[in-house]
């Protein structure tokens, strides 16, 4: 089975900027992305699912969480890009995530 390159990236929101986000892959958690960092990695030519995963503080009990499942048949090229994006939730901002979690996160996928 051939091999598939997973880049993953995120941005530089001011978000959840002090703490990274947890990346795993079919349920392994395989590294942790701080603000502005990308990793790289191959998966297999099947159906994988990717999750993020950030608790904001120690009083926070809303995770920042989200899971897609790539397709690398849709490749042409044999690579997958994700770029992670966080979007601020003002409620959550201004209790420091005791009522909701502070932020959303967005995964944009790219197959090339």
């Amino acid at each position: 089975m051939k091999k598939i390159t997973l880049n993953i990236s995120r941005d530089k929101s001011y978000v959840g900027a002090a703490v990274p986000y947890r990346i795993f892959i079919k349920g392994q958690e395989v590294t942790r992305l701080a603000v502005g960092k990308s990793f790289t990695t191959e998966i297999l030519d099947e159906p994988t699912v990717l999750k993020i995963s950030m608790v904001g503080n120690a009083l926070s009990i809303h995770k920042i969480e989200k899971e897609v499942t790539l397709f690398p048949n849709y490749c042409k090229t044999n690579v997958i890009d994700c770029q992670i994006r966080t979007k601020a939730k003002w409620l959550g901002i201004l209790t420091y995530g005791l009522l909701q979690a502070a932020g959303e996160a967005e995964i944009g996928i790219e197959y090339k």
